[in-house]
This record gives structure tokens, C-alpha cells and sequence, in this order.
């Protein structure tokens, strides 16, 4: 029976087809078989969860990769330290040579003493993530330098001993501060640092003010001076590129004058005026005397040097963090002067030498149990990094199942959609031709 009517039914087929053709087609180019929460509801809440937990692992080895690094650090400075207490070893031992005169031993003590300070720069040099891992924190906590107003009293004069020491800390931001020393005689010289070494103001390292403390070029002033003890941070270097004798300069917006050394009946006076600071500041005065100093100041910047972070060091080991054991610690282990207790040894003769050589030896057995400690930390870190990889290679291998397209199967299902596409098209055009016989047909009778 021929008739002309609406294939309905076949648009609306064609339409069901078209959308499974555009869901595989969608899935395909994306590679997921959830691309929006109509998937696959249940399966999109669990594999949001699943994706936490990828990051959280991803983050956890990232957190233990960095504690490796600190330990590293602190395990690469305890390497050198023993490697200078076996020298200092070694010259202690020659030094009990009864063939030694005692201008030999001073030469050996001289040598013994250079290595002392370098072992101190060690420790006050490891720097890790803000951390100095082997210096304890009671060396840090009295390590910052006094501010200017808690050294001095505004405008009052006052006597003090020079050295190898910092005396004040000017924070950025003060104002015309002036600073005037008498040092009787003595030859002690004001010197002006920034934190991170910058010599500002004073005297060059080849004057006999810094010789006779037992520096003489940027290595020992490094090693000695630019201590977290005397304010400086662990990274400073020596700089004297635009060190002021006398004078007065701009320089890296601090506004300095200076009067140098000023001869007056005898005495040695010298006056430092800081109009303004942009940078914090370290007040020295360099020597081996006793002085009078007068320091005031208008006003004074926001105060506090510079600081590092205390305590141990914990490093997030698991994916859990309710417990002591989803931790891994990593305590200081201090290992400088005072700490190791060979701050006061010498080798300038065969008794001194004999009981250096006992402390050296007890010293390298502690810092071999130090370089042991970080050792089996790094081993502990590196082992859970392993354990957390497991895990995140099993959780992402969940996570995969849920959200990931099966492109073997939607190939399939996109390769039928598109047959059964091309076979309604056919039967479309023949059920269209069908229609239009029979609309020439009706044509014809009416004629």
C-alpha cells in the first residue's frame, strides 16, 4: 500500500542514534568515560576521591625529596668537618714529635687554629631550607645581635671592649643615627656590614686592625666573622666594593657619613652618621682595646635580625598524618666549636697536643655517628618515597578504571553507531523515494 506520511519514528531513531554516535565520539577525544556527572554519578564521587589521594602521594614524596636534600646538606658539611679534624689529627700527632722546636710547634698551632675557625664556618655556613642543621638552637637563640637600643641608651656615653664581635643591629628604616667612638689610643676602628657581608663603612681587611684579630683577606673573614652569632646571614660573602674610608656616599640607598680615624690630643675619635637605611645594618668596632662610644638616634626601624627557623625538622611520611609514626624526624646535630668541645685546644706543646688528639678522636666518632644518623634518614625517606609510590601506582591504576575510556570497546561501539548512522540513511532515502513515486502518481491522475 503506497501512502505520503511523516517518518516519525525514523527521525526519531536517528536522533537516539546521533547522541550515542556524539557520547562515543566524546569519549574517544577525551579519553575519559566520565566526562561530566550524567555518566556516571557514583563513579565520579569515588574517582574525585581516588584523584585526592593521587595528589596527596604526588605531594608526600615531593615533602620527602626535600628532606633528603636537608639531609644531604647537613650530611655533605659533616663529610667536610671530619675531614678537617683528620688534618687537625694529624698535626696533633706531629706535634708530640720530640724532634719539634717551638717554633715548629707555633707554626703547627698556627695552622691548628685556622682550622678550628674554618670547622665553625662550617657549622655556621650548612644552611638547609632556612635551617642551620648543625648548630643547636641555643646558639641561635643568643645569636641575634642586640639592636642599637637595647646596646645603648640615647645620647649616653658608655665604655666598651673592641674585638671580633658585632656590638649593634640597625634595623631598615632608622633614621639619623650617629655614632661617635674615643678609643684612647687604642686604634679600634668602626666598621659597618649589611647582613649578607657587604663591607660599608671602616677599614680594609689588609689594615692591622683586622690583621691583629687574625684577618687579613675575604676566606678568613668568612670562616670567623660572618657567623649567625655575630648577626650575618649563613650565605654572606665579602664585598668591599664600595667600602668608605671617610667621606660620605649613597650606597644601596643607605645614607652614610664617615670621619675616619681623627687625631685629638692622643686619642683616636671617629664619628659614623647614618642619615637613613634602607638595608639592615651590623655595627663593628674592630680592635683589642677598651672605648668610649656615644650612639644617638632619631628613630629607629622595625627591630629583630635576621632569624632562622628552630626545632627539628619533621617530614610528612605517609597519606594518614594522625600519629608520631606517619612522621619522620629530623633532629640537629650541632657541630660547632663549643658543641664538639674543642674550642679552647692547641698544639704548641706535646701535652697540649696529647690531649687535643684525645678530644679530635672523640669529636670524629661523634660526627661519624651524625654522618651515620642522616645516612639512615635518607634510607628511611627514600624508602617510604618507594612505599609511597606503590601506593600512588595503585590508587591511580583504581582511579584509571573508573574515569578512563575503554578505546578498544568505544572503537567498537563507534564503528556500529556509525553503520547503523549509514544504514538509516539508506533506508531514509529509499522510504523519500517511495513517497515521491507516489506523489507522480497522483500527479499524473489529476491531469
Amino acid at each position: 500500500m503506497l501512502s505520503v506520511t511523516g517518518n516519525y519514528q525514523s527521525l526519531g531513531l536517528s536522533t537516539l542514534q546521533n547522541t550515542a554516535l556524539s557520547t562515543r565520539l566524546e569519549r574517544l577525544s577525551s579519553g575519559l568515560r566520565i566526562n561530566r556527572a550524567a555518566d556516571d554519578s557514583a563513579g565520579l564521587q569515588i574517582s574525585n576521591r581516588l584523584a585526592s589521594e593521587e595528589n596527596s602521594y604526588t605531594q608526600l614524596n615531593r615533602n620527602l625529596n626535600d628532606g633528603i636534600s636537608y639531609a644531604q646538606i647537613a650530611e655533605g658539611g659533616l663529610q667536610e668537618s671530619a675531614a678537617i679534624l683528620q688534618r687537625m689529627r694529624q698535626l696533633a700527632i706531629q706535634s708530640q714529635n720530640g724532634i719539634n722546636k717551638v717554633s715548629d710547634r707555633a707554626a703547627l698551632d698556627k695552622e691548628f687554629q685556622q682550622l678550628k675557625n674554618a670547622l665553625n664556618g662550617i657549622a655556621y655556613n650548612t644552611e638547609a631550607f632556612n635551617r642551620l642543621p648543625l648548630v643547636d638552637d641555643s646558639d641561635l637563640l643568643s645569636a641575634n645581635v642586640p639592636s642599637l637600643s637595647s646596646t645603648f641608651t640615647n645620647g649616653v656615653t658608655q665604655n666598651m671592649t673592641s674585638g671580633l664581635r658585632s656590638i649593634a643591629y640597625i634595623p631598615a628604616g632608622s633614621t639619623n643615627i650617629q655614632i661617635n667612638v674615643n678609643d684612647n689610643g687604642a686604634n679600634d676602628d668602626i666598621q659597618v656590614f649589611t647582613v649578607n657581608g657587604k663591607h660599608l663603612v671602616g677599614t680594609p681587611l689588609s689594615s692591622s686592625t683586622w690583621n691583629g684579630n687574625g684577618i687579613s683577606d675575604s676566606a678568613s673573614i668568612e670562616s670567623t666573622f660572618f657567623l649567625p652569632t655575630n648577626g650575618y646571614e649563613p650565605s654572606a660573602s665579602y664585598d668591599d666594593s664600595n667600602l668608605l674610608t671617610s667621606g660620605s656616599a649613597t650606597i644601596d640607598g643607605n645614607s652614610i657619613s664617615f670621619t675616619g680615624d681623627q687625631n685629638a690630643s692622643g686619642n683616636l675619635n671617629e664619628t659614623l652618621t647614618i642619615a637613613s637605611n634602607a638595608q639592615p645594618l651590623i655595627i663593628s668596632v674592630i680592635g683589642s682595646g677598651a672605648f668610649n662610644v656615644t650612639a644617638s638616634w632619631t628613630s629607629l626601624g622595625n627591630e629583630g635580625g635576621p632569624t632562622f627557623t628552630l626545632g627539628p625538622l619533621d617530614i610528612t611520611a605517609t597519606n594518614k598524618l594522625g600519629v608520631g609514626t606517619d612522621f619522620i624526624e629530623l633532629g640537629k646535630t650541632p657541630a660547632t666549636l663549643a658543641d664538639l668541645g674543642v674550642d679552647g685546644t692547641s698544639i704548641q706543646n706535646e701535652s697540649n697536643a696529647e690531649s687535643a688528639l684525645e678530644q679530635i678522636d672523640s669529636v670524629l666518632k661523634s660526627v661519624s655517628e651524625s654522618r651515620a644518623f642522616y645516612g639512615a634518614k635518607m634510607n628511611q625517606m627514600a624508602s617510604a618515597i618507594r612505599n609511597n609510590t606503590i601506593g600512588f601506582e595503585n590508587i591511580s591504576r583504581a582511579h584509571s578504571q573508573i574515569t578512563d575510556a575503554d578505546f578498544a570497546s568505544e572503537t567498537a561501539l563507534l564503528t556500529q553507531a556509525q553503520i547503523v548512522e549509514q544504514a538509516s540513511i539508506s533506508v531514509r532515502a529509499q522510504a523519500k523515494s517511495s513517497d515521491e513515486q507516489v506523489l507522480g502518481l497522483l500527479s499524473q491522475l489529476t491531469k
